[in-house]
Parts: structure tokens; C-alpha cells; sequence
């Protein structure tokens, strides 16, 4: 007869053994017929109780029964599903049990609250109205949807958790706190897309917390079968997965390059001079030529992967084109290779579009549209925007230009604008 192993599951003791011997017999038993071979491997090591090996003498054995009955079933499948996924032994934390049983109730009650129909204050506008941060916050949905999947269907318990709970409250989060500081309410057909979403993700690890939220959000429906019985149509776990379009990365990118202003903006604040009464961004669209020339140069040493991105030798061939080019100014061939070797770490660290001589985006409309925001994160009242490329009809931004220290000019970047206190 026939059997066919979807996957294998093991302790990491055994994989030396009876694993990779399981491996062999299919192989040799079923030489023609790979498709009856295990699909799948998947090992773990041992249960530790926070952090420590369980044992009756130091009091930390767990039994299931008296775990569940102390933390209720979800808080118990949240903090394993915590533990992690590798061969190295997982944790089981009390502290994450309890922790679970806060955040579920928090967001039961948030939940609630918000798309309750007598209290809602939400905006109903069409989508051809939607905000920056409406688009963003559909988008990371969208993002973190598809995540979560992936890290369900390779049995990555962990990081579809970190994906389908903690990173979709940190979205909504970010999303809240936008609108409550733009004056601007959120809209009430994406928090409900959220709010089903993460329903439906957490489902597989919290599923009675899932059926609770799905009945109080009217999904659940009961019917009635042929015979008389009442069978519930809609539970939450019959649901279909939510579903998602793909991520529209350029979106991603302008809603990543909001927040890293932002917290560049903070930080200037806090290292600003007392007494400051005057803000201004200050914005470029383009390079110096010698920082074009050098990222054009530094494109064509590109190794196409993040890791080892550059030649080894790349800081030597750098001061050879540096001769190559024939730059006899001393200062600018320290600037050269300054600028070079911020621009390798940041290439190792988000890719090649780190070397972009121009910027794929309208960075100022990201600004302004986000303006209040900023005011608000940054405790401000009054906030100017002024290009350094000079393109501004306004001629007090002309004065402006004329005004910044050739310093402060030297740290706008495309993509990097600088907060200007005085």
C-alpha cells in the first residue's frame, strides 16, 4: 500500500536518525514516485517555561489542563505560538500568557467601541477621497495579509503571529494617531477591513477569541439544515481568507520616507539651541554633480544582493577612481569617500535604491499633505516647506535659500529633508 507523508514532524534529536532514515526508505521504497515522498520536514526542540528547563523540583512543570484553566485556552495557544518555531528549544512565557490575555481583551473592547453605529464618529467618504495614510494604511493591510499567509503555510507559527497581531495593531496605531492628529477622522470602511482582517489572521492561534469577535461583528449567521438541525454558516474559521491585492511597494516607500523624516525631525528638535523661533523643512530634488557622479560610479560596483553588496577591495577602487577622475581637491576627495561609505552601509541596508540619483516620488506633496501631522508630532504651530532647488515662486522662500548656512545645505538630500531651527 500506499501512503503519502504531507510532513514529517520530529524532535531535533531524531533528525540525524529517524528523520533522515524516514527520508531514505521513501526514496529507496518509492525510487519513481517522488511524489510520494514527505513534502515537508519540521523540528523542534524542547519546551522551556521562561526560559528555564521545565522541572517539578524547581516548580515550573506545566501541565496543559492547569495552564489553560490559569490563562484560558487562547492566551495559552498565543504564548506557544510565541515560543518560536526553530530547532532551538522554545520558550513558553507566562509573561506573554498574560500579556495575550490583556491585548485580546483591549482590542475586543477598541473594537467595539469604534464600530459601534451609536457612538461611531468614523468618515464615510468614497475612495477617490481617500487620504495618504488611508492608501498607506490599505496598503500595509494588504502587505501584512499576505505575510501572514505565507508564514502560516510554512508552519512559522511565530512570524505569522508577528505579522497577523502585532504588526497589524502597530499599523492601526500608526494609522490612529495620524488621523487623531490631522483633525481628521478615521475612515470607517478601513477600520472595518482591518478589524475583519485580523480577525480571520489571529483565527489559527486564537480561534475562540476569532468566533466571539466574528458574532459581536455580525458575520455569524445561524441556518437551518434540512432535517432541523441549526448549524452556524458563517463561523470565522469557515471564512475565507481575507482577501489582498500586492503590495504597491512606491507606496510602501513614500510612507517610509514619512517616518524616517519624522523621526530625523525629532531628533534635530531635540539638539536644537534654546530658544529657536522659527521652522523650516528644507528639501532637494537633486545631488550635487560629484555625489551623482560618485553614485553612478558606485551603481556600476553594485553586486546585485544586499549582503556583500560591494568588492571587498571597494574602498581602494573608490580612491583610484578618485584619481581617474582627476579631483586634485583634497577636501572634496574626503567628502567623496565619506559620502561613498554612508552610501555602502545604507545599500546594505535597504537595497539599491539607496543609489538613486533622483528621488521617484513627490516628496514635498508627502509633506504638505501630511503638514498637521508633523506639526503636531513635532509640538509646532507654524511650519514652512522650501525647496533648495529654488523652483518656489514665493520670494520670501528665495530669501530663505539665501539665508541657509552652506552646513545646513550640505545635509539635504533628496529623499533626507532637514528641519532648520533659528
Amino acid at each position: 500500500f500506499k501512503i503519502k507523508i504531507i510532513i514529517y514532524l520530529s524532535n531535533v534529536r531524531n533528525t540525524n536518525s529517524m528523520a533522515t532514515m524516514a527520508l531514505y526508505n521513501h526514496a529507496a521504497i518509492w525510487d519513481d514516485s517522488p511524489q510520494l515522498w514527505p513534502r515537508g520536514y519540521y523540528t523542534n526542540g524542547h519546551v522551556k517555561v521562561d526560559g528555564e528547563k521545565m522541572s517539578k523540583s524547581k516548580g515550573n512543570f506545566l501541565m496543559m489542563q492547569e495552564t489553560v484553566q490559569k490563562f484560558s485556552a487562547d492566551a495559552t495557544r498565543f504564548a506557544c505560538a510565541d515560543a518560536g518555531d526553530s530547532l532551538d528549544d522554545a520558550n513558553f512565557s507566562r509573561e506573554t500568557a498574560d500579556a495575550a490575555i490583556v491585548s485580546l481583551s483591549n482590542e475586543e473592547a477598541w473594537i467595539m467601541d469604534v464600530l459601534s453605529s451609536s457612538t461611531t464618529t468614523l468618515r464615510t467618504t468614497p475612495p477617490s477621497e481617500y487620504t495618504f495614510m488611508d492608501r498607506v494604511f490599505i496598503n500595509e493591510i494588504h502587505r501584512l495579509v499576505d505575510a501572514t499567509s505565507h508564514a502560516f503555510s510554512t508552519m512559522q507559527f511565530r512570524e505569522g503571529l508577528q505579522h497577523g497581531w502585532f504588526e497589524m495593531l502597530l499599523a492601526r496605531n500608526e494609522y490612529r494617531s495620524f488621523c487623531k492628529n490631522s483633525d481628521n477622522n478615521m475612515h470607517a470602511d478601513i477600520v472595518r477591513q482591518w478589524a475583519e482582517s485580523l480577525i480571520i489572521l489571529v483565527c489559527p492561534i486564537c480561534p475562540h477569541w476569532s468566533e466571539s469577535m466574528w458574532d459581536k461583528l455580525g458575520k455569524r449567521h445561524d441556518a437551518t439544515t434540512t432535517d432541523g438541525r441549526r448549524t452556524s454558516s458563517s463561523l470565522a474559521v469557515h471564512a475565507p481568507w481575507p482577501s489582498s491585492k500586492p503590495e504597491d511597494k512606491m507606496l510602501t516607500r513614500r510612507a517610509k520616507f514619512l517616518r524616517d523624516s519624522l523621526e530625523q525631525f525629532r531628533s534635530q528638535a531635540g539638539k536644537a539651541k534654546k530658544g529657536w523661533k522659527v521652522a523650516t523643512i528644507l528639501i532637494t530634488e537633486s545631488f550635487p554633480q560629484w555625489k551623482v557622479d560618485t553614485l553612478e560610479w558606485m551603481q556600476t560596483q553594485y553586486l546585485g544582493r544586499k549582503e556583500d553588496a560591494f568588492p571587498k577591495d571597494f574602498m581602494k577602487q573608490l580612491k583610484a577612481w578618485t584619481s581617474i577622475q582627476n579631483i586634485k581637491d583634497k577636501k572634496l576627495i574626503k567628502f567623496t569617500m565619506q559620502f561613498a561609505s554612508f552610501t555602502k552601509k545604507e545599500v546594505e541596508e535597504v537595497g539599491e535604491t539607496a543609489m538613486e540619483t533622483t528621488l521617484p516620488f513627490d516628496q514635498k506633496s508627502i509633506l504638505v499633505e501630511c503638514l498637521n501631522y508633523i506639526l503636531s508630532q513635532l509640538n509646532l504651530t507654524e511650519l514652512d516647506i522650501v525647496s533648495l532647488d529654488g523652483n518656489d515662486d514665493d520670494n520670501n522662500n528665495t530669501t530663505v535659500i539665501k539665508d541657509v548656512p552652506d552646513r545646513i545645505k550640505d545635509n539635504v538630500l533628496p529623499g533626507k529633508p532637514y528641519l532648520w531651527l533659528r
